[in-house]
């Protein structure tokens, strides 16, 4: 697959002899570069999507995958482009939301899968969400977990950007001391905007409560060898909360698509844990009503780094419960 014009591709060398990463790449060409994702179980007719968010990739679910497959789960892990194993476009610009809604809704139109479960993190919730308003058919059952999507009118619509954008600006050029010192937006921002060198692997360990193995922190280093691939983990926290109309409109979709959710929250995040974020969704899905939602213990923001296992063990006899 030709690479396309002022877009990167992580040598594959970079990724050699990963920890715990036994698995084999499948790419597919969207929007003329190439998105990785992982396909395993493939015998199976029930489907389970993971959604990963910035600045990890499918690395992050390299734990829970082998037990979904164990309990006769299909299931299909896919990096963002400019994440992992996907291509990298250079510039900044062509990070944008919309562009991230539109690359996976491309990359679920053309698998096909129809009335499949997903597990949404991060950004992948925030992407995902959208591609669900968008494709109502593709799942029948969501896991969202720690992760939020911006529904905003009047005057929380127009200053909200603002305060974010001044809380960056005020972070200035934060050290990855002073963030893991004070984990807040505004230091997140300045520090993948500035930092000449972005310590992944470093941000990761920050943002988990279990110790990561120095392979285990190089390998969320891999996809990014220089500075030059860096465009998409240094825009994605300024787009935070951006094409608001296009998120309410979608949100309007949302509330209309009534099949069963749960949610999974950590107690150790540090960005969202009891800021209510859990119970927006409970209170917006009406498909969230009567379910065994639970805050995972001991967990930070990453937490299937921290709590694979159970996570694991929560959605299969969750999707059992629910006759997935």
């Amino acid at each position: 697959m030709n690479l396309k014009s002022n877009t990167l591709r992580t040598p594959e060398q970079a990724f050699q002899g990963l920890s715990d990463y036994p698995f084999e790449a499948n790419y597919m060409q969207v929007d003329g570069m190439r998105m990785h994702y992982l396909d395993e179980g493939k015998n199976s007719n029930k489907v389970i999507f993971l959604f990963h968010g910035q600045p990890s990739w499918s690395y992050l679910y390299r734990h829970m995958i082998p037990l979904l497959v164990n309990a006769g789960y299909r299931v299909i892990a896919p990096d963002l482009i400019g994440f992992g194993k996907s291509d990298k476009p250079v510039s900044s610009d062509s990070h944008t939301y919309a562009d991230q809604v539109k690359w996976m809704r491309s990359f679920v139109q053309q698998l096909g899968i129809k009335h499949a479960a997903a597990f949404f993190q991060d950004w992948g919730g925030m992407i995902g969400l959208r591609v669900l308003a968008q494709e109502p058919q593709w799942l029948d059952r969501l896991v969202v977990s720690n992760t939020a999507l911006a529904e905003m009118s009047g005057l929380e619509k127009f200053m909200v950007p603002k305060i974010l954008k001044l809380l960056a600006a005020f972070a200035g050029k934060p050290s990855l001391e002073k963030f893991a010192a004070n984990i807040n937006y505004g230091n997140w921002a300045g520090y993948f905007r500035h930092a000449g060198q972005l310590q992944i692997g470093q941000i990761i360990q920050t943002l988990t409560t279990r110790e990561l193995s120095s392979a285990e922190m190089l390998a969320y280093d891999a996809p990014f060898p220089t500075a030059e691939y860096y465009a998409a983990p240094r825009k994605m926290p300024e787009i935070v909360a951006s094409e608001l109309d296009a998120v309410n409109a979608d949100w309007s979709k949302l509330k209309q698509w009534h099949k069963p959710v749960l949610t999974l929250f950590s107690d150790k995040d540090p960005f969202l844990a009891d800021q209510g974020y859990d119970k927006k969704f409970q209170n917006n899905f009406k498909g969230a009503q009567g379910q065994p939602h639970k805050t995972i213990e001991n967990a930070s923001h990453f937490l299937q780094e921290d709590q694979s296992p159970q996570l694991a063990s929560l959605l299969i006899s969750w999707l059992q419960q629910t006759r997935f």
